[in-house]
């Protein structure tokens, strides 16, 4: 593949006198195939902001992108709050590559337009919540994390909330878009900071935000003895807060050293999203070596979290659990706690993606009375659907994807793995007393609900894949679509891509079976695939489980992806 190195674009980047000089450096390098990646794309907000693999160019994430999106976000805000410019926008950041930075250059630029900034204390990072918390803690008008969350080594990315903590809906971010598109000429663009709208996010606000975690468990002054935690953070965020927090309520906790500090080359980790198996090498040995009753992993923002206990038939086998299987355990045990002690609100509520398994919403629903509430995949759907609660007379409970991500108490409004950690581990810790696993409670959920096997396949690509393979794949389930797959027989099709259940269009396709199984397929906002989620029911596992292989068996034919 050979690049057209006399493209506008690129020699309006090669040539120009103010060029950073790092990047000219990439870009003298490249290869063709680097080249054409960074110069035939633009980055392009997704569900959560705008993410890309580190580089110079258009098509890769820099500090002109974070130059190009924070001036865009600052003309919305003046717009927006044009006379309260002065409660300011709460800036943090995780492990990543040059994250640092990239806070510190978005802060400034905001102080250049009169916006006050705040940043935590030395510029250190935080997580994604402890953002999201702080945001809102703070009456501010907004919030910036800059962050690629569970995405590779490579990739950086910029997250945007609104007064409230949550992530920017789209009539913001379209604002934004179109703002970035009239900047001309980013790399000559220059700006003066006003230091005196510089300030710090204080310790009482962290201080809240630990507080409002710690007060999520139901057995704070129970004794802890005997039970072993197994923690990583992979070199991330949540290292600040779920250790201390777990070893003050009396449990002992292991941390995997070889995660336990900021490296943002993940070297010891591989791929730091817990869904995947390379998180969780060094975990397992450590809990194999200290026979621990629970692993749990956040990811590099610990907005995300993953789990692992011990095989109750073989015990130096730890077990994974999924994040619809996660989702099911947390409601459970919050919404059982909440009975047992009559603080379960009136009218309760709960959130739930339309890609997440069903099997939560029945434990709500039918064990609680809860009203379930659907939205598009990502948390800022349900942030702003959380939003609507007084004048729906609903009050909050839980609300969770199936991507590893949970949220227990909305004072934080996006993904929250710092809770989640708190909760499932006094879970586990509870059942255990009880002479229970996490396995056991899950089945007694099972034989009242039935066995929900599930999984989601990921069909990877290159960024500049994205067009030319997705849409075929999407175009052809839309087109030709199956009537029958698997033995099962097709229900019901929902295309949500001019909106469905009072949401706005997701290129989003939903296929029900005969029985209540179902599958989904939807191209990721976030990352370069096509992601399928499986969720088959029967009466045992191994049955619902065998559903589940013919029916990715017969769909990969279907899409002829052999």
């Amino acid at each position: 593949m050979k690049f057209d190195k006399n493209d506008s674009i690129y020699k309006s980047w090669i040539n120009h006198q103010f060029l950073d000089k790092d990047i000219k450096e990439q870009l003298l390098n490249a290869s063709d195939e680097e080249l054409a990646a960074a110069f035939e794309l633009e980055l392009e907000f997704g569900t959560a902001g705008i993410r890309g693999i580190l580089g110079a160019g258009p098509g890769r994430f820099n500090l002109y992108t974070i130059k190009k999106v924070t001036i865009s976000y600052a003309k919305l805000l003046i717009k927006k709050y044009p006379n309260e410019l002065e409660r300011g926008v709460v800036v943090g950041h995780d492990n990543r590559y040059q994250s640092t930075v990239f806070a510190n250059l978005a802060a400034e630029i905001l102080t250049s337009f009169g916006i006050k900034a705040f940043l935590f204390e030395e510029n250190a990072m935080k997580p994604t919540p402890v953002v999201s918390f702080s945001t809102k803690q703070l009456n501010c008008i907004g919030g910036i994390v800059i962050t690629a969350s569970h995405n590779p080594a490579q990739y950086n990315g910029y997250k945007i909330y609104d007064e409230f903590g949550c992530q920017l809906m789209p009539e913001d971010t379209d604002v934004i878009a179109a703002e970035m598109e009239n900047i001309e000429d980013i790399i000559g663009w220059t700006y003066k900071p006003n230091m005196k709208l510089m300030d710090t996010v204080g310790e009482a606000t962290i201080g809240a935000y630990v507080e409002m975690v710690a007060n999520l468990q139901f057995f704070k002054k129970s004794k802890r003895d005997n039970f072993k935690i197994v923690y990583s953070n992979v070199n991330g965020t949540g290292i600040e807060f779920v250790p201390p927090l777990l070893k003050k309520y009396g449990y002992e906790v292991i941390q995997v050293e070889e995660h336990a500090f900021e490296d943002p080359s993940f070297r010891n980790v591989g791929n730091p999203n817990p869904e995947f198996e390379p998180a969780w090498k060094y975990p397992i040995d450590y809990a194999k070596k200290h026979q621990a009753d629970l692993i749990v992993i956040n990811d590099p923002d610990a907005d995300r979290i993953g789990i692992a206990i011990p095989n109750p038939k073989k015990p130096q086998e730890f077990i994974r659990l999924n994040g619809n299987e996660t989702g099911a355990l947390l409601i459970n045990w919050k919404l059982s706690q909440q009975k047992l002690n009559k603080t379960l609100p009136e009218n309760p509520a709960l959130y739930s993606s339309f890609v997440t398994s069903d099997l939560g919403d029945r434990i709500a629903s039918e064990s609680y009375n809860v009203k379930v509430i659907k939205t598009l995949t990502g948390f800022k759907w349900m942030g702003s659907e959380i939003l609507k609660e007084p004048q729906r007379d609903l009050n909050f409970v839980f609300a969770y994807e199936e991507s590893f991500g949970y949220v227990l108490d909305s004072s934080t409004r996006d993904k929250d793995g710092i809770q989640a950690a708190i909760m499932l581990t006094e879970a586990t810790w509870y059942y255990k007393t009880q002479n229970k696993t996490l396995l056991d409670v899950l089945d007694e959920i099972y034989q009242k609900f039935g066995y929900y096997y599930t999984d989601t396949i990921n069909l990877n690509f290159k960024p500049e894949e994205m067009k030319s393979k997705v849409a075929p794949i999407m175009k052809k389930l839309r087109s030709e679509p199956f009537s029958e797959l698997g033995g099962l027989r097709v229900e019901n099709i929902e295309d949500y891509i001019d909106g469905l259940y009072n949401m706005p269009g997701q290129d989003l396709l939903k296929f029900y079976f005969e029985d209540n199984s179902w599958l989904a397929v939807r191209p990721s906002g976030t990352e370069p695939k096509i992601k399928i989620y499986y969720i088959t029911v029967d009466e045992t596992m191994e049955k619902a489980k065998a559903k589940f292989e013919r029916l990715s068996h017969q769909l990969n034919d279907f899409l002829e992806l052999n």
